[in-house]
């Protein structure tokens, strides 16, 4: 029995107040609303409904209908692309052949004595053929990988917030120059490497001689690897940015995924002696360390700073400007200790091909015992202050144990490039200055930027309001 003054549900401006600020703008432009006064039960993609503005339910054989269909147009364009570069693949077959071996086309059809060229070997009729496909098969993988992001944000479209989809947006272009970055990483570092060590290995016991299938296997095999581990850093940004995962909560479970990257390397692997699998691992941890590195810099799911995270780093700004102004003077650098290393290491360097990897496995030795220190921080229960100070300290000390492991190189190319600057004093002036001033119009400008952003948001409320 109801009081006959009482006004009935939802007519009480207090209630109305309430329901009115149980939902809350999101940073994205959506709205946020308290989960527990939805009813789990009421129509979906309405404008109640706790989810993405186009989300809408869909029966299970339609999603997989709609992903296969998807995935189908990612292998029509790898096949195309494929297709296309099947005619001109024999060129990109001599071109790799002969980056990572001696010799060369016009000297390995007829070989006179005392040649040491290293002429690839046809076993089978198809080898050639095979080899082709291989080369065409990569580059449709290749341009693919941006394709295959792009379908699987529309597949996901329907279920994503606006800012979301700006994020997942940008990551198409993004997949494509991180493969070329990783294709290119395999090409000048790590592929010369391993063929030095092979060569150099096999020649000990055996006369080399090497199989066209064989040699491909494992140039293909390293190039696409290179590619894809190269997304890591790209899935580590999405999956963060769009809340799926937080950073603290990879950071502490890095054995997890160091074990995985590991397992990956030495499972797909086509190199048996162990060599290649480490190189693939040990890209891989640098990778998700480095992606970590920058989102604990800008302290927030974006790597783009906000500006109270520029304002924090203020201090950072003149001292980079100066080593920046002290790179481009005529002040003298400091040379390379490369001969100062103990001879074991230096001899183990050169026989095994990683004279030019010197510096990346410095910085490697380093930056583990700074991680076998934080651990044993954790481990052996050290005061929390330490703690804190060794994890914050990680942002600072990666870079710089590689800015020190390169210095530990037989040819530190950058150095010299440096030395050759020599600008006057004046310029080097008008340099620090003008980094510095350009850090201060970034702050402002993000500043403002934001302000706006706060503005507009403000003023969507309020027309929000008014409707109401």
């Amino acid at each position: 029995m109801t009081d006959e003054g009482a006004a009935p549900p939802g007519d009480d401006p207090d209630d109305s107040d309430a329901s009115r600020g149980s939902s809350e703008r999101r940073s994205d432009g959506g709205e946020a609303y308290d989960v527990e006064n939805v009813d789990p039960y009421g129509p979906g993609g309405g404008a109640g409904a706790v989810g993405a503005p186009d989300d809408r339910e869909m029966p299970l054989d339609q999603h997989i209908e709609e992903m296969i269909r998807r995935l189908g147009v990612v292998i029509v364009v790898a096949a195309l692309v494929s297709g296309l570069v099947f005619p001109f693949a024999e060129y990109l077959i001599n071109f790799l052949w002969y980056s990572f071996l001696p010799g060369s086309v016009e000297v390995c059809p007829v070989l006179p004595e005392g040649n040491d060229a290293a002429c690839p070997r046809v076993f089978h009729p198809l080898a050639l053929m095979f080899a082709r496909l291989k080369v065409a098969t990569l580059a449709g993988f290749i341009m693919a990988l941006p394709v295959m992001v792009y379908e699987s944000y529309l597949f996901m479209k329907p279920g994503l917030y606006p800012q979301e989809r700006r994020y997942y947006l940008a990551s198409v272009p993004t997949s494509l120059i991180l493969a070329f970055v990783g294709v290119g990483f395999a090409y000048l570092l790590v592929l010369p490497a391993l063929f030095f060590y092979f060569t150099g290995y096999t020649e000990q016991a055996a006369e080399v001689a090497f199989s066209l299938t064989e040699t491909f296997n494992l140039i293909v095999m390293m190039m696409g690897f290179f590619a894809l581990i190269f997304q890591i850093p790209l899935l580590i940004m999405l999956a963060v940015m769009m809340g799926v995962t937080t950073r603290q909560w990879m950071a502490d479970r890095r054995l997890y995924f160091y074990g995985g990257f590991a397992t990956i390397a030495f499972v797909f692997s086509p190199d048996p002696t162990g060599m290649a699998p480490i190189l693939v691992a040990v890209t891989m941890v640098v990778l998700f360390e480095g992606t970590l590195l920058v989102l604990l810099w800008t302290r927030e799911t974006s790597p783009i700073p906000s500006a109270a995270t520029l304002r924090a780093r203020r201090p950072l700004a003149p001292a980079t400007a100066l080593l920046a102004g002290y790179l481009a003077s005529s002040a003298p650098l400091p040379p390379t200790y490369y001969g100062a290393l103990p001879g074991v290491v230096t001899d183990y360097l050169a026989a095994n091909g990683l004279v030019q990897q010197t510096p990346l496995l410095i910085g490697v030795v380093l930056g583990g015992l700074y991680e076998l220190v934080a651990y044993s921080a954790r481990t052996n229960d050290a005061s929390p202050r330490l703690r804190r100070a060794l994890s914050r300290g990680r942002a600072v000390v990666w870079p710089l144990a590689f800015v020190i492991g390169y210095f530990g190189s037989p040819n530190p190319t950058l150095v010299a490039r440096a030395e050759s600057l020599a600008l006057a004093p004046t310029r080097v002036a008008v340099l620090v200055v003008g980094l510095v001033v350009a850090y201060e119009l970034a702050t402002v400008v993000k500043d403002w930027r934001e302000g706006a952003a706060e503005a507009s948001e403000d003023a969507d409320d309020g027309d929000d309001g008014d409707t109401l």
